[in-house]
């Protein structure tokens, strides 16, 4: 597939989807990076020593800050 290819599909996305693709390239920029990966497995070991939210209250904070215009 070609890049002008790609540009055509890309432009005939959802936002969602765009955004979806976003966050693949940018983790994709990433992932050879050593700090990055340092820092996912710090954020993976606060996560196994109980560190983390329920969907609940994800969904909560969501919607606390979609309040608050952010």
């Amino acid at each position: 597939m070609s890049l002008a290819e790609i540009k055509a599909s890309v432009t005939g996305m959802t936002v969602e989807e765009r955004l979806e693709i976003a966050a693949l390239i940018a983790h994709l920029n990433r992932v050879d990076d050593p700090d990055y990966l340092a820092e996912l497995d710090r954020r993976m070991a606060a996560m196994d020593a109980g560190r983390k939210h329920s969907s609940e209250k994800v969904i909560e904070l969501h919607d606390q800050l979609k309040h608050q215009g952010k």
